[in-house]
């Protein structure tokens, strides 16, 4: 569940960053930084879809479902 908190707060720096870079009309800054920041949010994704197929309950799973949903 901490790995899952983890990557979706790196993806959403990555997605902004890649907001940063698409404002400065860097292309190929702003592709590497979505693509990034895909793999990290859909890792996030898979981490609590497997949690929550198992029945895990925590209270960080309502911190993962904000960071996430």
């Amino acid at each position: 569940m901490e790995e899952a908190i983890r990557k979706a707060k790196q993806a959403d720096e990555e997605y902004k960053e890649a907001g940063r870079h698409y404002a400065n009309m860097d292309s190929v800054r702003q592709e590497t930084e979505q693509r990034k920041a895909d793999q990290h949010y859909g890792e996030a994704v898979g981490i609590e879809h497997a949690l929550a197929t198992l029945g895990f309950t925590h209270d960080g799973m309502k911190e993962l479902a904000k960071l996430l949903y």
